[in-house]
């Protein structure tokens, strides 16, 4: 029986050949190997997170739950840079020049102020933000149907100054109006022009009250004129973290407050016409997931939430007013014993 032949035995063509597509072989199989490695492991993503107020939390809270189910698994395949709230609106360039250094791959901006910083810092990483009373006022995009730059997301929409006739509608003795605002915010400042036009249509008196601070803040809530008759919290995230200290000087001054977003109620405000936080901050996670699969912010339209209306009934017991029940009734409202 004849024995096999090794390659030394092999004429040199045929060893040459031989040797070749050995080489061939072991190069094609380490490349599929590595491809297949390659796509084994997740892609990670890092989200900078800007945060102005305490009161907005919930929205980050309904993005990062509303990422979860979109497949971003903490600890897997997505990092959160977040070092809370600023409470200092000053503070919010730093915050992020500092994700911009970082390098991440999309940033969550909370506020108009913190939307503004982020959008100065870098015109490359796509902004999403959420939740703003009005972007293209505060121009933070040109076009709320095509944005065209590298910043999208949601906004509150024209909740002002609807919340206004809601007030008068619930409380129709009211005359004067206390209003508290950050001259520094302009989400608050934008609609407080609008507040002020729709004041002088229904013959109600507004006093202002500057409030840039906590010092300032709290100066506010100990000097609510005695002649008023409702405290009104325009979408000044400052102002509305305060919410709940605002609700009881209202109450022991038996008069109505009104605040936007859903925190309104729950703090002892009377009324809250706008927004609710949590799903603003899934529907936002909606528009990041888009950005990030490779969509341009600039063609992503801004989203608008869904409006409600928030009554907190045991507020209006303590303070002596009766809502009808044609309100109650409404689909739109949420009443709280």
């Amino acid at each position: 029986m004849e024995k096999e032949k090794s390659l030394l035995q092999m004429p040199k063509n045929q060893t040459k050949a031989v040797l070749v597509l050995t080489g061939l072989l072991i190069l094609l199989i380490f490349n599929l190997g590595a491809c297949n490695s390659a796509s084994d492991e997740p892609q990670t993503v890092t989200i900078g997170v800007m945060n102005l107020a305490p009161v907005l939390e919930p929205v980050y809270e309904g993005f990062r739950d509303e990422m979860t189910e979109l497949g971003y698994i903490e600890g897997e395949n997505i990092i959160y840079i977040y070092a809370g709230p600023t409470g200092d609106i000053a503070k919010l360039d730093e915050v992020a020049q500092g994700l911009v250094d970082q390098n991440v791959d999309l940033i969550l901006a909370l506020s108009t102020p913190a939307a503004a910083a982020a959008i100065k810092a870098t015109q490359e990483i796509p902004i999403i933000f959420a939740p703003i009373s009005d972007p293209l006022r505060a121009g933070l995009v040109t076009n709320l149907a095509q944005p065209d730059g590298n910043a999208t997301g949601v906004q509150w929409g024209l909740s002002e100054p609807r919340r206004l006739e809601w007030l008068l509608t619930l409380d129709p003795d009211i005359e004067k109006i206390y209003i508290p605002y950050n001259p520094e915010d302009n989400a608050g400042v934008v609609v407080l022009g609008d507040i002020q036009e729709a004041a002088e249509q229904f013959d109600v008196e507004l006093v202002l009250q500057e409030a840039r601070d906590g010092d300032e803040i709290t100066a506010a809530i100990e000097s609510i004129p005695d002649d008023a008759d409702a405290i009104y919290l325009l979408p000044d995230n400052l102002v509305v973290s305060r919410v709940a200290d605002f609700a009881e000087a209202a109450i022991a001054r038996e008069m109505p407050l009104t605040a936007p977003g859903d925190s309104t109620a729950e703090a002892g405000g009377l009324m809250a016409y706008g927004l609710r936080f949590y799903p603003a901050g899934q529907q936002s996670a909606q528009i990041a997931h888009q950005a990030l699969q490779g969509v341009a912010p600039g063609d992503l339209p801004v989203e608008t939430t869904e409006f409600f209306l928030a009554i907190d009934l045991k507020t209006a017991n303590a303070i002596g007013l009766e809502i009808s029940d044609d309100i109650l009734r409404r689909e739109d409202t949420i009443s709280r014993e």
